[in-house]
């Protein structure tokens, strides 16, 4: 416990290539919020961008993320010539994965060994011994002087992509094959409450046993693949982690959107009226209550779980959010209730109501056979369907 009797708080930033650029919304969020962490570890990615982090260097690795490509980590073929890029691939074989050079020059330039030392942050890093397949814990200050490079290098080694990093004879990977979330070392180093980032990535996340508070970062959304070094993935995925974390720490509603407060009551007239046109469908055909909660659960969305189903919950606005998500209503920008309806009903050129034009007018046709296997298949076009006709018989605009 430190001295003002606040817990000894750390960030554990979780390997995932590309995915990296989340933790920098996360750390963008949590400067907002004055929360401090006193340690940070980090698996790979993680790694790398924790020390940024530990130096202050919060809006270097935003510039970095912004900008970076695939060849600004890996070193890539120059030529499409045949025999040169025999030679390139070959060298690639012989040394057991890509060569990360691209990325070690992006540390030199960016890393300050001795400010990391010296930061008021303590920062560590797991690595993994190709060898054994052991899991090794490094706190900075069991890192030898001068090598912090070659244990970042290693930490991010994901091979067999990447090739091992090899240091006083040994040959280390990625640490995120064995402990992607290094929750563990954080209470090695003293942690009394830990605040993890999971991004997807490659590797295992060990069960969190170490007794501590935790709460868990993650997204809804896919982060895209781990070797997609593309600036506008990074740019929506910084947006992403800082909505992410701004809803963890209250101060967003939503499952998948970042929700601002309903002013106006509209999410409880639309979560009225929607429950409204759900039961009429039930009334004559029960199985489309299975439906609407198979699109909940197949999307993870909660369900309602208010005794009145109008409240304005989660459970009230996932309908709205799931729609959107379906429709592509884009998730890193702010919404209030009323916005995200106004532009999900802006987001097509053909109703999705109109799949099921027999069961908004009750008349059992031929076509209602077919309507109910399309809900059967896919239960959130149903959802969706169901949305778009609520919202427009609800006056709203």
């Amino acid at each position: 416990m430190k001295e003002n009797s606040a817990p000894v708080r750390a960030l554990v930033l979780a390997g995932g290539g590309a995915k990296g650029s989340y933790h920098v919304g996360v750390y963008r969020a949590l400067q907002q919020l004055g929360w401090t962490p006193d340690i940070i570890t980090g698996a790979s990615v993680g790694a790398l961008n924790g020390l940024l982090f530990t130096m202050g260097k919060v809006q270097e690795a935003e510039d970095i993320w912004r900008s970076m490509e695939l060849h600004d980590v890996l070193e890539l073929p120059t030529t499409t010539e045949k025999e040169a890029l025999y030679n390139f691939f070959m060298d690639v074989v012989r040394s057991g994965g890509l060569n990360v050079e691209p990325l070690g020059e992006t540390i030199d330039r960016y890393i300050d060994e001795d400010a990391a030392r010296h930061s008021p942050i303590r920062f560590g890093l797991v690595m993994t011994e190709l060898g054994t397949m052991r899991s090794i814990r490094c706190p900075i200050d069991e890192i030898p002087d001068g090598k912090l490079k070659d244990y970042l290098l290693a930490s991010s080694a994901c091979f067999p992509a990447l090739r091992p990093r090899e240091i006083d004879g040994v040959k280390y990977i990625d640490g995120g094959w064995r402990d992607n979330m290094p929750l563990d070392l954080a209470k090695d180093m003293g942690a009394e409450e830990l605040l993890g980032v999971d991004i997807d990535g490659v590797g295992i996340i060990r069960p969190n046993t170490t007794g501590l508070p935790t709460k868990i970062i993650r997204s809804h959304w896919n982060l895209g693949p781990t070797l997609d070094f593309d600036p506008a993935r990074a740019e929506r995925n910084i947006a992403l982690g800082y909505f992410d974390t701004m809803r963890l720490f209250g101060r967003y509603g939503g499952t998948a959107y970042a929700i601002m407060p309903d002013t106006d009551g509209f999410l409880a007239r639309f979560a009225d009226r929607y429950q409204r046109f759900l039961a009429d469908v039930c009334a004559r055909a029960p199985e489309f209550s299975l439906f609407e909660k198979t699109a909940r659960q197949r999307m993870n969305y909660p369900a309602p779980y208010a005794p009145n189903p109008s409240a304005p919950t989660r459970g009230a606005l996932a309908p709205l959010e799931l729609a959107a998500e379906r429709v592509g209503v884009p998730a890193d920008l702010p919404y209030t209730p009323k916005l995200l309806a106004a532009t999900f009903m802006g987001s097509f050129d053909k109703d999705p109501a109109d799949r099921f034009a027999d069961l908004w007018d009750g008349k059992e046709r031929t076509e209602t056979v077919a309507e109910r296997a399309i809900a059967a298949a896919v239960p959130e076009e149903f959802v969706t369907a169901l949305v778009s006709h609520t919202l427009a018989n609800l006056s709203f605009l």
